[in-house]
């Protein structure tokens, strides 16, 4: 096959017809999947002498990819990539084919366990941004744009800007359901909030949604970012009191101070000015926490309870006074 692809005469349709039988194959063997993806790079290294290369691409990475998803679809493949494939992107996205990008989607990102380097699809990058364009986006195409900018990290999308990266999160509109890799959208929206700009402009439902994150998964603090404390002093001075409620919640779940004075301090202050403007908050961070507990059983920090207790008597003394 690869050597018919490198000779390949404009006008030939054989070579066409051959890998159209192959797709549909009911119990596809992983050998398959590696075949079609080095059929990939051979075809994108013959791509200017190809009379149909764009069409050849689509029906390899359906034959490779389009049954990985759902099912197996981040087994331990690994496949080996060549600097032909980084062309892939461009040919792909650029055709506007859903099932195509998604199939490309599945190559780059088969086999991932968090964390590890993500190789081509840094790649996709500058095409994600102009993803909104080809709404409404199938289903399939969706998941795997919102389990690949997990993988991809916020890092990843700096160069593109911080209001690009939003817009293309508002676009999504990621819930819990859609998020296969809790631990990758913990670290994207924490990356995301190191950001003065995001912190501002990200919407309420993505700091909502990394609570309902953080309450599921939040039990390795070595793969998040290190505590902020100017985040809790940003939103406090900012009056975004919603936001600040879903940090506080955030901050005692993933990294709970454990003794450090000067984090519990910071942490009291945000919480008693939150309290004040919000006393329902208080019950709202008991629930997350509670929830918390429930997850890992490691128990309810003795300062948050007690800080929660404070503030309980300080609004009952305002009330009466």
């Amino acid at each position: 096959m690869v050597s018919a692809i490198h000779t390949f005469h404009p006008q030939c349709r054989l070579l066409q017809y051959i890998l159209c039988g192959l797709v549909g194959m009911e119990n596809q063997p992983d050998w398959l999947t590696k075949m079609a993806y080095e059929w990939c790079s051979v075809i994108c290294e013959n791509y200017q002498n190809l009379a149909d290369g764009q069409n050849l691409l689509h029906i390899c990475l359906e034959i490779g990819f389009r049954y990985h998803y759902p099912k197996g679809s981040w087994t331990m493949q690994r496949l080996t990539h060549t600097k032909y494939h980084h062309n892939l992107a461009n040919i792909i996205f650029t055709s506007g084919n859903n099932e195509a990008i998604a199939d490309l989607l599945v190559a780059w990102t088969l086999g991932h366990r968090f964390p590890r380097p993500h190789g081509p699809l840094n790649t996709c990058v500058g095409y994600f941004i102009h993803f909104q364009k080809l709404q409404p986006f199938s289903s399939r195409l969706r998941q795997l744009l919102i389990h690949s900018i997990g993988v991809i990290g916020y890092e990843g999308f700096e160069e593109v800007g911080v209001e690009v990266f939003i817009s293309l999160l508002d676009s999504l509109h990621v819930e819990v359901n859609d998020v296969e890799h809790e631990e990758e959208w913990i670290r994207l929206i924490l990356g995301a909030i190191q950001s003065s700009e995001a912190t501002q402009h990200l919407s309420c439902h993505y700091w909502d949604l990394l609570v309902e994150l953080a309450i599921i998964a939040s039990q390795w603090p070595e793969l998040y970012p290190t505590y902020n404390p100017w985040v809790t002093r940003f939103l406090k001075d900012a009056q975004e009191w919603d936001k600040l409620k879903c940090w506080l919640g955030v901050v005692w779940m993933v990294w709970p101070p454990k003794g450090d004075e000067t984090m519990e301090k910071d942490l009291e202050c945000g919480m008693l000015s939150l309290f004040h403007q919000q006393p329902s908050a208080i019950q709202k961070l008991q629930q997350w926490m509670g929830q918390w507990d429930e997850m890992f059983k490691l128990g309810i920090p003795k300062a948050f309870e007690q800080i929660c207790n404070r503030a309980h008597l300080e609004i009952i003394q305002q009330e009466t006074q």
